[in-house]
């Protein structure tokens, strides 16, 4: 087949394409959020009622640094094909990233919705993986558009109703449309930018992958941001005095289960 067809397909993956998609790069991508979520939990768990002192600033200094050198040390072992380092430096890094969130596990106003945060991330990288499943050689194959539809919108659809379900949400009109929002922009760059690596990257495949993951990294730190900038235009809104409600019930959860421990900080 000559290029000009190949590129003629778009996002339609060959066999061996969708095969180390599906099989191999899918699988990677949920272990890693499923390790993020486990240690944003545990930390949330171990570190909620700390002092913050030099001490755990350098704790968490440390471990920004460990997860920069862990980050470098993922794609250098993905150039090599270096499976075992490649997965072991992913693991940590991703385990990792749930200690990221310390400061506002500490300032515990904002804690439900770190939760909610990665539990979103997790939820969109697993509708991706079960469509990839459930499609398998139909998965970004020529004349397979409605079932990709139809298995993407159940899949946020469900996503939405366990995630209004375990964080009692009451303020649909805010938290629908930011988590809606925010699973398409995890579940379109692991779809559309892990079709395009695959079909216009012949480097090895866990390169491919580690590509895919710094894209990913990108568009969640901009999802960050912009929930951050939601966030904050919300507190002045109230500062204000442009509304008389709570910031509890207007953040993304439907009300705050933690209490403020602002004078334990020393």
């Amino acid at each position: 087949m000559s290029v000009q067809d190949e590129k003629k397909k778009g996002y339609i993956l060959n066999d061996p394409q969708r095969a180390i998609f599906v099989k191999k790069i899918l699988p990677s991508l949920l272990m890693g959020s499923l390790l993020w979520l486990l240690g944003e939990l545990l930390s949330s768990w171990y570190f909620w009622d700390i002092q913050v002192n030099p001490f755990y600033i350098g704790i968490y200094i440390a471990i920004m640094v460990i997860e920069v050198l862990l980050y470098f040390g993922f794609f250098y072992a993905s150039k090599r094909e270096k499976s075992l380092l490649v997965f072991l430096c992913y693991g940590i890094f991703s385990y990792g990233a749930g200690f990221i969130s310390l400061p506002l596990v500490i300032f515990t106003e904002f804690l439900s919705q770190v939760h909610m945060f990665v539990s979103l991330s997790v939820g969109a990288t697993t509708i991706v993986f079960l469509m990839g499943l459930l499609l398998n050689k139909n998965y970004f194959a020529k004349g397979n558009v409605w079932p990709h539809i139809f298995i993407f919108l159940l899949g946020i659809l469900i996503i939405e109703i366990i995630f209004i379900f375990v964080f009692n949400i009451h303020n649909f009109l805010l938290t629908i449309p930011i988590s809606v929002a925010y699973i398409l922009v995890v579940s379109l760059v692991i779809m559309f930018y892990g079709a395009k690596v695959m079909k216009k990257d012949d480097s090895p495949w866990l390169y491919k992958f580690a590509k895919i993951q710094g894209m990913l990294i990108l568009s969640l730190v901009i999802a960050v941001i912009g929930i951050i900038v939601i966030l904050i235009i919300i507190a002045l809104a109230i500062i204000c005095g442009e509304s008389g409600a709570d910031l509890g019930n207007l953040s993304l959860s439907g009300r705050s289960s933690t209490k403020k421990k602002k004078d334990k900080i020393s």
